[in-house]
């Protein structure tokens, strides 16, 4: 579970499935919970919710 609000595989796989901030990991490797962070044609599946 990331636990510096970024995720993906640039950031060393970190997850944002759990994480204080959300739990979808946007296109920017941030994670968030509102559709910015959430949309299926831009967050990054593998990372978190989408």
């Amino acid at each position: 579970v990331s636990t510096n609000a970024r995720c993906g595989a640039t950031f060393g796989g970190q997850t944002c499935k759990g994480s204080k901030w959300g739990n979808c990991c946007s296109q920017y490797s941030y994670c968030g919970s509102t559709d910015a962070y959430c949309a299926p044609e831009t967050c990054q599946k593998g990372f978190g919710d989408c």
